[in-house]
């Protein structure tokens, strides 16, 4: 394309612009220009920017809108990765169809989701054969036929669906890599995934989420890849790449992956599964002495974990897994002999040993690399359930090297951006490039066009204990806390807490007495879903009790959420094997842990609880914090100051 026609971000995103036309209601703002111009240099020179935007910047646009028109000037493909659901849906539902719309150019884009969230429409047909050797119980059947039905009609992948599949009939129908044909298959021209990559290969724009791009690029190392050649990445929701990184990177081996693995190839008291069609008999054994190995070494899983009656287990792997590689050594051997039996099958029974056969090998890696225990650079932990369910998981302590290498040595420009990236006041990066391993990069903070000195309040609870110091005096008055703060503003509040059983506790101290107010009480982990939670919120009076989902990504704007109350300042407890695995390596560094990690992560948190509230320039209402520290310890400056600034009442019980 010639390059003269096509006007840069800033002006595109005018008052008098082309995209302010398309919205037809368009106020300025400041930010978003400032933030286009940034990402448009970033993208234009090869660097890396880090871009903090506050709430109401628009940053989707400040950062579509140049990418877009770097990628039609230069003939380029971005990347732009989030980390929730809702952002993609905002993107190619709204924000990106606007933009083709409005803009003076050609605009592609396209959501690419993994592979293995597609429909293969040879491998369903074949399941749903009438022979029934894969499902041949009701409720497997009904859903196999429906999932039919449903493709007959266009549905190409799992998203398209109007009910959520069993994991046994979804893995028996999906996409997967070993297991294609490609051009000879006779569905290729229906196929969804080849649709999606033909797609993929002509956009602009890729939408993808964290973990797809991650294991892209961990494929690309390889030699290999999924996604088309991307010549620079925006990553938004930047604060979440950590622990996208660190789960992507890590092991993970579960009683549920390995039992079904096992079962969808042979299923003796049923006697079905994928060995029912295969002639040779002995390969059935070999399943079986894979499944006696692995309930042994779950076995000893879950020893380690302990009694979970009454809950949960989250219990530290110090060391490496005390056994030999008994269920290792029965997978591998099992997928081997699997490889090695394909030659009589028919194509299509042999490409699904073939496909299960590698599984089985990536498997035995999986549990040898799980079992390796916590080291200087890794940590590993097991998980157990009331239910018999067990895993055990190892993960890297920092995932900065391989974002390092992988993501920011790999593109000449990485857009990192969220409304919460830098701490304190003046604002600082030092925390995000520590722990995502961002070396040379632009930096630009755009606060908000809102103004909260008008808009919010600030209130401290100062009078109320200590929790650290006074803990059951403090947990003791959180109810009545609360309670006050909630008819502050006669409900319309969020009340977040740090954990579940302070957020049970204080819920059923209260929820009389916010009852007898009039109040609808919603309380996360009951009975509605986070979605329906916020429907009911956004319809009635209400006070909704939550957790860490609840502390960001939520938007509610208007009179609906009129007060966001902070029951404890969020300081992760280090008790997750990961969390405290990162603390030791910063006490070996020689650095205060609390100061390069605690810090900073209950500074971002907190940024995000408060900007739950004002989400629309005629927001108004009040945040109140129930945790005195925030005024009563020094550290309480690095946290209000990470925060925008507001009036701020601090309540000492006295003359206040």
């Amino acid at each position: 394309m010639d390059p003269s026609p096509l006007p840069d971000a800033p002006s595109l995103l005018a008052p008098e612009g082309p995209v302010a036309r398309a919205l037809g209601a368009f106020e300025a703002r400041p930010q978003q220009a400032a933030m286009a111009r940034a990402v448009a240099g970033a993208l234009a020179a090869g660097r890396h920017l880090l871009a903090e935007a506050g709430t109401g910047v628009g940053k989707s646009f400040a950062y579509l809108v140049p990418a877009l028109v770097w990628a039609a000037r230069e003939g380029k493909k971005v990347a732009v990765a989030t980390s929730t659901i809702a952002l993609q849906e905002q993107l190619v539902g709204k924000d990106l169809p606007l933009l083709e719309k409005a803009l003076p150019f050609p605009v592609t884009f396209t959501l690419v989701k993994g592979r293995g969230n597609y429909l293969c429409l040879r491998r369903l047909r074949a399941a749903a054969e009438p022979t029934g050797e894969l499902f041949p119980e009701e409720e497997g059947r009904r859903q196999l036929a429906e999932i039919d039905a449903l493709a007959e009609r266009g549905a190409a992948s799992r998203q398209d669906l109007p009910f959520t599949p069993r994991e046994d009939v979804w893995e028996a129908v999906r996409a997967e890599s070993g297991n294609c044909l490609h051009r000879q298959c006779p569905y290729f021209a229906r196929c969804g995934y080849q649709a999606a990559r033909a797609r993929a290969a002509e956009a602009n724009v890729l939408v993808v989420n964290h973990h797809v791009l991650l294991a892209d690029l961990a494929l690309r190392r390889s030699g290999a890849s999924f996604l088309p050649k991307v010549d620079a990445v925006v990553v938004d929701e930047a604060h979440d790449l950590e622990d996208a990184a660190a789960e992507t990177l890590g092991a993970r081996v579960g009683t549920r992956g390995v039992q079904q693995t096992l079962s969808r190839l042979w299923n003796e008291r049923r006697a079905t599964g994928l060995l029912a069609r295969h002639p040779d008999p002995a390969l059935r054994s070999l399943v079986d002495d894979a499944r006696r190995a692995s309930r042994s070494f779950f076995e000893r899983v879950r020893a380690i974990a302990g009694a979970t009656e009454t809950g949960s287990a989250v219990v530290p792997l110090e060391g490496a897994l005390p056994s030999d590689e008994g269920l290792a050594d029965a997978v591998e051997h099992l997928g081997r002999a699997l490889a090695q039996s394909i030659a009589p099958l028919s194509r299509d029974l042999a490409l699904e040993v073939s496909a299960r056969a590698a599984g089985l090998v990536a498997l035995a890696e999986t549990v040898r690399d799980a079992t390796r225990g916590a080291d200087e650079g890794h940590a590993a932990w097991v998980e157990a359930d009331t239910r018999g369910n067990a895993a055990l998981l190892r993960a890297p302590v920092d995932a900065a090297p391989h974002l390092r290498e992988a993501l920011f040595a790999a593109f000449d420009s990485v857009v990192l951006t969220s409304a919460t990236l830098a701490v304190g006041r003046p604002p600082s990066f030092r925390y995000a490039r520590e722990r995502l391993g961002v070396d040379d990069a632009d930096e630009v903070v755009l606060g908000s066009p809102f103004d909260y000195a008008r808009q919010a309040r600030i209130v401290v609870r100062a009078d109320l204990p200590d929790p650290a110091r006074a803990p059951a005096a403090y947990d003791a008055a959180v109810p009545d806390a609360v309670l006050e703060a909630v008819r502050r503003t006669d409900g319309g509040a969020f009340v977040l807490f740090t954990s579940y059983d302070a957020m049970r506790r204080a819920a059923a101290a209260i929820r009389a007495d916010l009852v007898g107010d009039g109040l609808l009480v919603l309380v996360q982990g009951e009975e509605l879903p986070r979605s329906a939670m916020l429907e009911r919120f956004r319809a009635d009076n209400s006070v909704l009790f939550g957790v860490s989902s609840f502390w960001q990504g939520v938007d509610v704007p208007g009179d609906a959420l009129r007060n966001v109350v902070i029951a404890r300042l969020p300081f992760e407890v280090p008790t997750h094997p990961l969390a405290r695995a990162r603390q030791a390596r910063l006490e070996r560094e020689g650095r205060s842990p609390f100061e390069h990690l605690s810090l900073p992560q209950a500074a971002l948190k907190l940024k995000q609880g408060f900007g739950r509230l004002i989400r629309r320039a005629t927001d108004r209402g009040l945040v109140v914090i129930l945790d005195p520290r925030i005024v009563t310890k020094p550290y309480g400056r690095s946290l209000l100051g990470s925060l925008p600034e507001c009036p701020i009442d601090v309540e000492t019980g006295a003359d206040d």
